[in-house]
Protein backbone atom coordinates (compact mmCIF):
# COMPACT_ATOMS: atom_id res chain seq x y z
CA UNK A 1 0.00 0.00 0.00
CA UNK A 2 1.50 3.35 -0.99
CA UNK A 3 2.19 6.14 1.56
CA UNK A 4 -0.27 8.42 -0.25
CA UNK A 5 -2.97 5.76 -0.10
CA UNK A 6 -2.28 5.13 3.60
CA UNK A 7 -2.59 8.86 4.38
CA UNK A 8 -5.85 9.02 2.49
CA UNK A 9 -7.30 6.08 4.39
CA UNK A 10 -6.12 7.54 7.69
CA UNK A 11 -7.73 10.87 6.86
CA UNK A 12 -10.97 9.18 5.88
CA UNK A 13 -10.92 7.07 9.06
CA UNK A 14 -10.83 10.19 11.23
CA UNK A 15 -13.68 11.76 9.22
CA UNK A 16 -15.71 8.58 9.66
CA UNK A 17 -14.95 8.50 13.38
CA UNK A 18 -16.17 12.08 13.70
CA UNK A 19 -19.38 11.15 11.92
CA UNK A 20 -19.92 8.26 14.29
CA UNK A 21 -19.56 10.59 17.27
CA UNK A 22 -22.12 12.91 15.72
CA UNK A 23 -24.49 10.02 15.10
CA UNK A 24 -23.99 8.78 18.66
CA UNK A 25 -24.75 12.24 20.03
CA UNK A 26 -28.00 12.32 18.09
CA UNK A 27 -28.94 8.91 19.55
CA UNK A 28 -28.23 10.13 23.05
CA UNK A 29 -30.38 13.24 22.58
CA UNK A 30 -33.23 11.11 21.38
CA UNK A 31 -32.94 8.88 24.44
CA UNK A 32 -32.77 11.86 26.77
CA UNK A 33 -35.90 13.59 25.67
CA UNK A 34 -37.24 12.65 22.27
CA UNK A 35 -40.99 12.28 21.73
CA UNK A 36 -42.27 9.00 23.05
CA UNK A 37 -38.95 8.03 24.62
CA UNK A 38 -39.95 8.63 28.22
CA UNK A 39 -36.76 10.59 28.89
CA UNK A 40 -36.32 13.90 30.77
CA UNK A 41 -38.80 16.50 29.68
CA UNK A 42 -41.53 13.97 28.83
CA UNK A 43 -44.36 13.57 31.27
CA UNK A 44 -45.94 10.20 31.93
CA UNK A 45 -48.97 9.51 34.07
CA UNK A 46 -48.72 7.65 37.38
CA UNK A 47 -50.57 4.64 35.97
CA UNK A 48 -48.29 4.32 32.92
CA UNK A 49 -47.83 0.61 32.09
CA UNK A 50 -50.55 -0.56 34.49
CA UNK A 51 -53.84 -2.30 33.78
CA UNK A 52 -56.82 -3.19 35.94
CA UNK A 53 -56.29 -6.52 37.62
CA UNK A 54 -52.52 -5.91 37.92
CA UNK A 55 -51.93 -7.07 34.34
CA UNK A 56 -48.82 -5.63 32.77
CA UNK A 57 -49.02 -4.07 29.34
CA UNK A 58 -46.15 -4.41 26.95
CA UNK A 59 -45.54 -2.29 23.90
CA UNK A 60 -43.87 -3.96 20.97
CA UNK A 61 -40.82 -2.00 19.76
CA UNK A 62 -41.42 -0.09 16.59
CA UNK A 63 -39.54 -1.43 13.59
CA UNK A 64 -36.42 0.51 12.72
CA UNK A 65 -36.66 2.85 9.77
CA UNK A 66 -34.57 2.31 6.65
CA UNK A 67 -32.53 5.36 7.66
CA UNK A 68 -31.77 3.90 11.10
CA UNK A 69 -30.75 0.59 9.53
CA UNK A 70 -28.52 2.44 7.06
CA UNK A 71 -26.77 4.28 9.90
CA UNK A 72 -26.25 1.01 11.79
CA UNK A 73 -24.75 -0.63 8.71
CA UNK A 74 -22.50 2.39 8.14
CA UNK A 75 -21.25 2.31 11.73
CA UNK A 76 -20.43 -1.38 11.37
CA UNK A 77 -18.49 -0.61 8.19
CA UNK A 78 -16.45 2.08 9.92
CA UNK A 79 -15.60 -0.44 12.63
CA UNK A 80 -14.14 -2.77 10.01
CA UNK A 81 -12.25 0.14 8.45
CA UNK A 82 -10.62 0.71 11.85
CA UNK A 83 -9.50 -2.93 11.95
CA UNK A 84 -8.22 -2.72 8.38
CA UNK A 85 -6.22 0.38 9.28
CA UNK A 86 -4.59 -1.47 12.18
CA UNK A 87 -3.70 -4.35 9.86
CA UNK A 88 -2.22 -1.91 7.32
CA UNK A 89 -0.11 -0.45 10.12
CA UNK A 90 1.09 -3.94 11.05
CA UNK A 91 2.02 -4.57 7.42
CA UNK A 92 4.05 -1.37 7.28
CA UNK A 93 5.98 -2.44 10.39
CA UNK A 94 6.38 -6.10 9.40
CA UNK A 95 9.91 -7.45 9.74
CA UNK A 96 9.71 -9.84 6.79
CA UNK A 97 7.71 -10.42 3.62
CA UNK A 98 5.72 -13.32 5.07
CA UNK A 99 4.43 -11.25 8.00
CA UNK A 100 3.74 -8.33 5.70
CA UNK A 101 1.73 -10.50 3.30
CA UNK A 102 -0.27 -11.95 6.20
CA UNK A 103 -1.09 -8.48 7.55
CA UNK A 104 -2.08 -7.20 4.10
CA UNK A 105 -4.36 -10.20 3.59
CA UNK A 106 -5.96 -9.46 6.94
CA UNK A 107 -6.44 -5.82 5.94
CA UNK A 108 -8.04 -6.81 2.64
CA UNK A 109 -10.43 -9.11 4.48
CA UNK A 110 -11.54 -6.27 6.73
CA UNK A 111 -11.89 -3.87 3.79
CA UNK A 112 -14.09 -6.48 2.11
CA UNK A 113 -16.29 -6.75 5.19
CA UNK A 114 -16.48 -2.96 5.43
CA UNK A 115 -17.49 -2.80 1.78
CA UNK A 116 -20.37 -5.20 2.43
CA UNK A 117 -21.66 -3.00 5.26
CA UNK A 118 -21.36 0.22 3.27
CA UNK A 119 -23.20 -1.35 0.34
CA UNK A 120 -25.92 -2.44 2.76
CA UNK A 121 -26.12 1.17 3.98
CA UNK A 122 -26.67 2.63 0.50
CA UNK A 123 -29.18 -0.10 -0.31
CA UNK A 124 -31.26 1.24 2.57
CA UNK A 125 -30.40 4.92 2.02
CA UNK A 126 -29.16 5.62 -1.54
CA UNK A 127 -28.49 9.23 -0.63
CA UNK A 128 -25.90 8.50 2.09
CA UNK A 129 -22.91 10.33 0.61
CA UNK A 130 -20.38 9.23 3.23
CA UNK A 131 -21.25 5.57 2.63
CA UNK A 132 -20.79 5.95 -1.12
CA UNK A 133 -17.43 7.61 -0.50
CA UNK A 134 -16.31 4.79 1.78
CA UNK A 135 -17.46 2.25 -0.80
CA UNK A 136 -15.07 3.94 -3.23
CA UNK A 137 -12.24 3.89 -0.70
CA UNK A 138 -12.67 0.17 -0.02
CA UNK A 139 -12.89 -0.65 -3.72
CA UNK A 140 -9.84 1.48 -4.46
CA UNK A 141 -7.88 -0.34 -1.77
CA UNK A 142 -9.04 -3.73 -3.06
CA UNK A 143 -8.14 -2.87 -6.65
CA UNK A 144 -11.73 -2.73 -7.94
CA UNK A 145 -11.02 0.40 -9.97
CA UNK A 146 -14.07 0.39 -12.26
CA UNK A 147 -16.36 0.00 -9.28
CA UNK A 148 -14.50 2.72 -7.38
CA UNK A 149 -15.00 5.15 -10.27
CA UNK A 150 -18.74 4.43 -10.24
CA UNK A 151 -18.91 4.98 -6.49
CA UNK A 152 -17.21 8.37 -6.78
CA UNK A 153 -19.52 9.33 -9.64
CA UNK A 154 -22.41 8.71 -7.24
CA UNK A 155 -20.70 10.80 -4.56
CA UNK A 156 -20.25 13.74 -6.93
CA UNK A 157 -23.79 13.48 -8.25
CA UNK A 158 -25.08 13.73 -4.69
CA UNK A 159 -22.54 16.33 -3.55
CA UNK A 160 -20.56 18.04 -6.36
CA UNK A 161 -18.45 19.96 -3.82
CA UNK A 162 -16.99 16.75 -2.31
CA UNK A 163 -13.43 17.53 -3.39
CA UNK A 164 -11.81 14.36 -2.03
CA UNK A 165 -13.95 12.33 -4.42
CA UNK A 166 -12.15 13.97 -7.35
CA UNK A 167 -8.75 13.03 -5.93
CA UNK A 168 -9.79 9.46 -5.19
CA UNK A 169 -11.53 9.04 -8.54
CA UNK A 170 -8.39 10.24 -10.33
CA UNK A 171 -6.38 7.56 -8.54
CA UNK A 172 -8.95 4.97 -9.61
CA UNK A 173 -8.66 6.25 -13.20
CA UNK A 174 -4.90 5.83 -13.03
CA UNK A 175 -5.43 2.30 -11.75
CA UNK A 176 -7.26 1.77 -15.06
CA UNK A 177 -4.49 3.64 -16.95
CA UNK A 178 -7.00 6.32 -17.99
CA UNK A 179 -4.63 9.26 -18.05
CA UNK A 180 -6.94 11.83 -19.69
CA UNK A 181 -9.67 11.32 -17.10
CA UNK A 182 -7.18 11.60 -14.23
CA UNK A 183 -5.80 14.84 -15.70
CA UNK A 184 -9.33 16.26 -15.89
CA UNK A 185 -9.96 15.56 -12.19
CA UNK A 186 -6.59 17.11 -11.35
CA UNK A 187 -7.54 20.33 -13.14
CA UNK A 188 -10.81 20.47 -11.19
CA UNK A 189 -8.84 20.23 -7.95
CA UNK A 190 -6.24 22.70 -9.19
CA UNK A 191 -9.02 25.29 -9.53
CA UNK A 192 -11.05 24.41 -6.44
CA UNK A 193 -8.86 22.58 -3.89
CA UNK A 194 -5.12 23.17 -4.45
CA UNK A 195 -3.93 21.11 -1.43
CA UNK A 196 -5.74 18.05 -2.78
CA UNK A 197 -4.35 18.77 -6.24
CA UNK A 198 -0.85 18.66 -4.71
CA UNK A 199 -1.59 15.29 -3.11
CA UNK A 200 -2.89 13.97 -6.40
CA UNK A 201 0.19 15.25 -8.21
CA UNK A 202 2.39 13.30 -5.77
CA UNK A 203 0.38 10.18 -6.55
CA UNK A 204 0.70 10.84 -10.28
CA UNK A 205 4.49 10.94 -9.98
CA UNK A 206 4.39 7.69 -8.03
CA UNK A 207 2.19 6.12 -10.72
CA UNK A 208 4.67 7.28 -13.38
CA UNK A 209 7.54 5.62 -11.48
CA UNK A 210 5.59 2.36 -11.39
CA UNK A 211 4.71 2.49 -15.09
CA UNK A 212 8.29 3.28 -16.04
CA UNK A 213 9.25 -0.01 -14.38
CA UNK A 214 6.28 -1.85 -15.91
CA UNK A 215 4.30 -0.11 -18.66
CA UNK A 216 1.31 -2.38 -18.10
CA UNK A 217 0.05 -1.65 -21.59
CA UNK A 218 0.66 2.12 -21.49
CA UNK A 219 2.54 3.21 -24.59
CA UNK A 220 5.93 4.87 -24.26
CA UNK A 221 4.65 7.96 -26.08
CA UNK A 222 1.65 8.35 -23.77
CA UNK A 223 3.83 7.88 -20.71
CA UNK A 224 6.38 10.43 -21.94
CA UNK A 225 3.62 12.93 -22.67
CA UNK A 226 2.19 12.45 -19.17
CA UNK A 227 5.62 12.94 -17.60
CA UNK A 228 5.93 16.24 -19.46
CA UNK A 229 2.40 17.29 -18.43
CA UNK A 230 2.93 16.52 -14.74
CA UNK A 231 6.26 18.33 -14.66
CA UNK A 232 4.73 21.41 -16.25
CA UNK A 233 1.73 21.51 -13.93
CA UNK A 234 3.80 20.77 -10.84
CA UNK A 235 5.94 23.79 -11.71
CA UNK A 236 2.83 25.95 -12.19
CA UNK A 237 1.48 24.92 -8.80
CA UNK A 238 4.62 26.05 -6.99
Amino acid sequence: MTPNLIMRFQRQFFVSAWLLLAMGSADCLAQMGGPGMGGPGQMSGPTHGLQLGNESSTTAPEPSSASDLAVAAYKAGVGYISKAKDADSDAAKAADDKKKAKALAKASNFYGKALDRFEDAVDKDPGMVVAWNDIGLCELHLGFYDEAVRAYVNVLELKPSFSEAYENRAEAYLGLDKIAEAKSDYMTLFRTAPPLADQLMAYMHQWIDERQRDHNGVSSDDLAAFVKWTNEHAAIAQ
